[in-house]
């Protein structure tokens, strides 16, 4: 239990450390797990789970990181050059980027600018992930209907 309190609170911190929405970040989530289970492992060999666990968190998020955000660079330069174009103008739903800033609430709002700052050459609406435009929509509808 103590190794697992200690693996949480490494994977926390390191996932506290990284930009929202990017690879790194969901580089550094899994280079962390798989490098605090490694490391446990290797770690129970020895006598020292807790130590091996954290260090292996330490090392696996790092990396992980590391690799997520050459991803980005990589992913960053592709859409400077033109090979990844821009969010299309009407998704299969028949929503438009604009549908789905205006649709978001202020709070929203900031969280979408910071990631975009942390991400300036990359358009807005693109940093929307399936999962928040699926919510948009579903408030959307909900908005349209009568009577609720």
């Amino acid at each position: 239990m103590k190794t697992f309190g200690l693996s949480l609170l490494t994977l926390l911190f390191f996932t506290g450390c990284s930009a929202p929405g990017t690879h790194e970040r969901r580089g550094t989530e899994l280079g962390a797990v798989t490098g605090a289970i490694i490391g446990g492992i290797i770690g129970h060999q020895s006598g020292e789970t807790a130590a091996g666990a954290a260090i292996g968190a330490a090392v696996g998020g790092t990396a992980g990181a590391a690799m997520g955000a050459a991803k980005d660079r990589e992913e960053d330069a592709r859409y400077e050059r033109g090979a990844v174009h821009a969010q299309p103008r009407v998704d299969e739903f028949g929503y438009t980027m604009d549908d789905y800033i205006n649709l978001m609430t202020a709070d929203e709002m900031e969280i979408l600018q910071a990631r975009a700052q942390a991400r300036p050459e990359v358009e807005m609406g693109v940093l929307l992930t399936d999962q928040e435009k699926a919510n948009l929509r579903r408030r959307s509808i909900g908005n349209q209907e009568i009577g609720r």
